[in-house]
């Protein structure tokens, strides 16, 4: 089970590849590789037991830059933590205040 979409090629460990699932994900990362100068390789989408798979070869030396490529490109699609915008202004309240009643408690002891 893998928890990122990106792991060192299997057979050749100078490469690493990107996975993707969703067509419109993986045609943004190839733009965004092209938009950063970075060198790549897909390979032509194949059906995989979870639908079609997009799968990009990226060399070693250009890794960290088409990482932080894949993260940018995750950033822009995810959702928020705590979607309910009162929720989250509630937590950041009750979380100021207990942090100022900390404060106050551990000023007056």
């Amino acid at each position: 089970m893998r928890l990122t979409n990106w792991y060192t090629h299997p057979v050749d460990n100078r490469y690493h590849v990107f996975e993707f699932h969703d067509a419109e994900m993986a045609e943004e990362f190839q733009q965004d590789l092209k938009a950063a100068g970075i060198e790549f390789e897909r390979e032509v989408p194949d059906q995989d037991a979870d639908g079609e798979v997009a799968r990009f070869g990226v060399h070693r030396s250009l890794f960290k830059q088409a990482l932080k490529v894949n993260h940018l490109l995750h950033g822009r699609h995810r959702s928020p933590f705590i979607a309910h915008a009162g929720l989250r202004w509630f937590m950041l309240l009750f979380t100021a205040a207990m942090l100022g009643l900390a404060i106050v408690g551990w000023m007056q002891s």
